[in-house]
Parts: C-alpha cells; sequence; structure tokens
C-alpha cells in the first residue's frame, strides 16, 4: 500500500485509536475510535471497509510494531539482564499494542503474523538463554516459562496501569522488580 505522507499518517492514527480503543473495551464502536483519531467514521471507512479488516490490520500492525520495539532495544547489546530489562520497557512503552495482542488473540497470532510473532519470542528467548548461560537468570527454569512470566508480568502491569492501580511510568520497574525477585537476578 503506497500512501502519500498525510494518507499514511491518518492510517496510523486510526490504528493508534483503535489500540487504545480495542485494548480497552473490544466492543469500542468505529464510531468511538474515530472520535480519538480525531477523524470521521467515513474517513475509517475509506482505509478499512469494515471493522473486521480494521481488526485484522491492527493486529498485524502490532506485531510489526511490537517487533520494531524489541528490535530497538538492541538485542545482542550488552548484558542478556540489561537486553531483556530494555525489552520490558519497550513492551511496556508499546503497552495500548501489546494489550490489544493479548485481547485480541490471546497471544497466539494469525497464521499471516506467525512469522513476526516467531521472530519477537526467538529474540527473547535467545536473551533469556544468554542470561542462564551467564548467570544471571536461574539456569533450573526452563527459558520458554520464563519467557511466559515475562509476558504475563508485562500484561498485568498494563492492565493494573489501566485500572489505575500504578502509574504508567513506573510500570516497567515494578514489572522488573517483579521478575528478578521470581527468577532471581531476572530483569
Amino acid at each position: 500500500m503506497d500512501l502519500s505522507p498525510q494518507r499514511a499518517r491518518t492510517r496510523q492514527a486510526i490504528l493508534d485509536a483503535a489500540a487504545a480503543q480495542w485494548s480497552r473495551d473490544p466492543t469500542a464502536s468505529l464510531g468511538d475510535i474515530a472520535a480519538v483519531a480525531g477523524v470521521g467514521r467515513a474517513t475509517i471507512h475509506r482505509y478499512f471497509s469494515d471493522r473486521h479488516v480494521l481488526h485484522a490490520a491492527l493486529v498485524s500492525d502490532s506485531w510489526r510494531t511490537l517487533r520494531a520495539v524489541v528490535e530497538d532495544a538492541g538485542p545482542a547489546t550488552g548484558s542478556a539482564l540489561e537486553v531483556i530489562q530494555r525489552i520490558v520497557t519497550a513492551m511496556v512503552h508499546a503497552g495500548d499494542r501489546v494489550r490489544f495482542l493479548f485481547t485480541a488473540t490471546e497471544g497466539t497470532p494469525a497464521e499471516a503474523d506467525a512469522g513476526i510473532a516467531k521472530e519477537v519470542d526467538d529474540i527473547l528467548l535467545a536473551e533469556i538463554d544468554r542470561g542462564q548461560r551467564e548467570g544471571t537468570l536461574d539456569a533450573a527454569v526452563p527459558a520458554r516459562w520464563i519467557e511466559l512470566m515475562i509476558w504475563s508480568a508485562v500484561y498485568t502491569g498494563l492492565q493494573a496501569v489501566s485500572d489505575g492501580l500504578i502509574p504508567r511510568h513506573g510500570a516497567d520497574q515494578l514489572i522488573r522488580r517483579t521478575l528478578r525477585r521470581a527468577f532471581g537476578d531476572a530483569p
């Protein structure tokens, strides 16, 4: 899809608004999304023919966004512990996208997004394996278990932010502290 810069910004604003709305309320209307995006409902329909098309586009865009922030966290630069900490922070900053993926897909990507989801998992698992070899993560705990706990802790932290239990700016620190206590010198 080759869009002008303005059309690309409008499309992104719609996707961002949909992520914000649907991560909190999966039944939010296209009108609600349009209001948050600052566009009319007809504009949404010019970009996405219906709710299902917007939803599918948002799932794919959210996986791409998540992969980008995880890659931007600098895998393999610094200790594994530092990288995992940066990945947790990146996931928290991509909060609406992560929460949306949990609610929309229950953590299971569609076939079209499976490759990107696997890349995200592979990056995180590689850092966990490296941390176990370095001795900063408990080697007696399966790497996949640690990965699942990281995902769960991030989701729980983001839900706590949404519920007003904790401030967003402190969520990543609380998540990392929780994980450190669970896995020794973890993130």
